[in-house]
């Protein structure tokens, strides 16, 4: 067992080897929308009826639609997320106003374990015991390049701390969607789609339960964020996690046009996914599966479950090297249904993919 420094020091450099914008990535929104807000039917100047606050803030309207304007030394969230999902998408919008002052606060986030009433409210010296904290500025330096910073609180000890530049936000471009994507221990950061944090270690053994937006002091008293469009939703699990923990993983986000076998454009992020697990894992071989559901005839089914297995393999022998003889591919055809094919939804399940490790 290392010493608490060292582990520190250990996910510091994680921290920097998993961050940084110059990395591809696709952001991933979940599909089972757990709570959305646009403020809709909250009053123009009022402070929504479900959120808390201890602070103030009201509804503003900003280009014909309506924001939430946060007020500094405050927290606020929303009383209807009661439980954090293992894995979840977190998005929102923010923009700030004009020529927003580089010594002003900056948009902290705050995915932490509410366990008394007192937790309804976070300031940067609270130590929880449990917490991951990141926030966004559009003021990095004089030149207004924006940043970011993340925090991870374990058993009441800060056990990470970083930063990195956001040139997308700035003082020029003061509007941007921010996306969150946790997958059990794993925190990613998007912002309009570029990634710019991912951190395997981020979110702890913990019973995350609540999310904070908070505001320190703002530099002058004209500086504000305001966001909108916010969306909590249940995501897919982690593909490493799964494939690696389990030796399993079964996927339906591969998708095929019908009756062929050529990979649709919107499967690249779950392969590519599954392509750095066999490149960061060189000792293990797989085999690819691949099922339909129940139409057309059977054994032309048969033969097209296998091409697209096999496509999915030349996939990764393409994209990342990976050696044809640490693979094999299997046709199932409509054979092995998992839910009722006379359904829709049946079908839909039945039409997927599955990967095992070989032992």
């Amino acid at each position: 067992m290392g010493t608490l420094k060292s582990k520190i020091v250990f996910l510091l450099t994680l921290s920097f080897l998993f961050s940084g914008y110059a990395q591809e990535a696709q952001f991933v929104s979940g599909k089972k929308i757990l709570f959305e807000e646009k403020f809709s039917k909250d009053i123009m100047g009022d402070f929504p009826v479900n959120w808390f606050t201890n602070s103030s803030g009201e509804i503003a309207n900003i280009s014909s639609s309506k924001w939430l304007q946060l007020s500094d030394k405050g927290s606020f969230y929303p009383m209807s997320i009661l439980k954090l999902p293992e894995n979840f998408t977190f998005e929102f919008d923010v923009t700030t106003t004009d020529n927003f002052n580089f010594y002003s606060t900056p948009l902290n986030v705050v995915f932490t374990e509410k366990t008394t009433k007192a937790d309804n409210v976070w300031n940067t010296t609270l130590k929880r015991k449990e917490a991951v904290i990141f926030n966004v500025h559009p003021a990095n330096s004089l030149s207004g390049t924006g940043r970011s910073e993340i925090f991870v609180i374990s058993e009441k000890k800060e056990i990470m701390k970083n930063k990195v530049d956001i040139p997308v936000f700035n003082k020029n471009k003061n509007t941007v969607r921010v996306q969150i994507w946790r997958q059990k221990n794993r925190f990613r950061m998007f912002i309009d789609g570029k990634k710019f944090w991912d951190l395997p270690t981020a979110f702890q053994e913990a019973n995350y339960n609540q999310i904070i937006f908070f505001i320190g002091t703002y530099k002058n008293t004209t500086d504000k964020f305001f966001i909108s469009n916010i969306k909590l939703a249940e995501a897919g699990s982690d593909t490493r996690h799964k494939l690696i923990e389990t030796g399993t993983f079964t996927t339906n986000e591969i998708l095929f046009d019908t009756n062929k076998f050529s990979i649709k454009p919107s499967s690249k992020t779950i392969l590519d996914d599954l392509g750095k697990v066999l490149s960061e894992n060189q000792n293990i071989k797989i085999s690819i599966a691949g099922h339909t559901d129940s139409d057309g005839n059977d054994n032309e089914n048969l033969k097209l479950s296998e091409k697209r297995a096999q496509s999915i393999s030349s996939y990764f022998i393409a994209n990342f090297g990976i050696q044809k003889s640490r693979m094999t591919t299997l046709g199932k055809g409509e054979l092995e249904p998992i839910a009722d094919n006379k359904l829709e939804e049946g079908k839909k399940q039945n039409r997927r993919v599955e990967f095992n490790i070989i032992k």
